[in-house]
């Protein structure tokens, strides 16, 4: 550090540097998958065809977490996103889409046509456990959405982490072809991940928003505008995710999943490593916060 840095107020940096100065896995620009026009193309034309408001920041998104993974995984977690993105702005047609994943037949509004295609591309490769855990991350978000004092948007915060919660991070898992053994999901080391994974992202926006942003994590912290200590937050959270993603090869060998399956899970866990990034550089190109970058 220069001695012009050791006296420059903090005020004066902005929020996303002064996280990249502190934290060398939030610093290195997160790549993009070479096929990315190919991915923001494909998921257009399926969002148009299905009835739904393309977004192509939601390919972008996907682009960056799935970056080194072939084509089609990124193509299948962007198209979940933009459905994502148009569940947020009408969060009462979960009722319905929970029918469709019960087994019922989808109705003609497009966020249920939507979700019964990307449904039927994705849950027959998974197995009962993951259908159970996705659908009952789906009802959770429901009531979550649904409670008084949820926007019109369907969220508190404007934070797609928020907002979608834990079922995000399960599209991990049929997006790269890969089901997680339950006894390696169930274990502490991997919950610990996949937590520390949502949270590290959903502190990255508090940081970039500023003081004026509030939600659930910083709610007892808010009025005093600390924010040093939300980037302190987001030091321990990122220090706790890479501690859980080292514990994972030890994890995948005393289950004795073998060679290939213990390379899938180290593949989930890799993305889950690779989101927080990703979701901080997609903040970064919104308007919003754009000037930030």
């Amino acid at each position: 550090m220069t001695r012009t840095e050791v006296h420059r107020s903090p005020h004066a940096v902005p929020p996303p540097a002064r996280l990249a100065e502190r934290l060398a896995a939030l610093a290195m620009p997160c790549p993009v998958h070479p096929s990315i026009h190919l991915v923001e193309a494909a998921t257009s034309d399926w969002a148009r065809a299905s009835g739904l408001d393309p977004d192509p920041a939601a390919a972008r998104l996907a682009g960056r977490a799935f970056a080194r993974c072939e084509t089609g995984a990124v193509t299948r977690l962007a198209r979940w996103l933009t459905w994502m993105s148009c569940l947020r702005r009408a969060p009462e047609a979960l009722t319905p889409v929970l029918a469709v994943a019960a087994g019922g037949e989808p109705g003609r509004a497009p966020l249920e046509r939507g979700f019964s295609g990307l449904w039927t591309a994705c849950a027959p490769e998974m197995g009962d456990a993951w259908r159970e855990r996705f659908t009952a991350g789906l009802a959770a978000q429901r009531e979550a959405l649904l409670a008084p004092g949820t926007t019109s948007a369907g969220d508190r915060t404007g934070s797609p982490v928020d907002a979608f919660g834990r079922y995000l991070f399960d599209l991990v898992e049929p997006c790269l072809g890969v089901e997680v053994p339950d006894p390696v999901w169930r274990s502490t080391h991997w919950r610990a991940l996949v937590e520390a994974s949502g949270e590290v992202a959903a502190r990255c926006e508090e940081v970039v928003a500023g003081p004026g942003h509030v939600n659930a994590i910083s709610l007892e912290r808010s009025n005093s505008g600390a924010e040093e200590w939300k980037i302190d937050g987001v030091a321990t959270r990122v220090e706790e995710l890479w501690t859980a993603a080292r514990a994972i090869p030890a994890l995948t060998e005393r289950h004795d999943l073998g060679f290939t399956t213990a390379r899938e899970v180290t593949r989930v866990a890799c993305a889950f490593l690779t989101i927080p990034r990703a979701y901080l550089e997609w903040l970064l190109e919104t308007p919003r916060y754009r000037h930030l970058a």
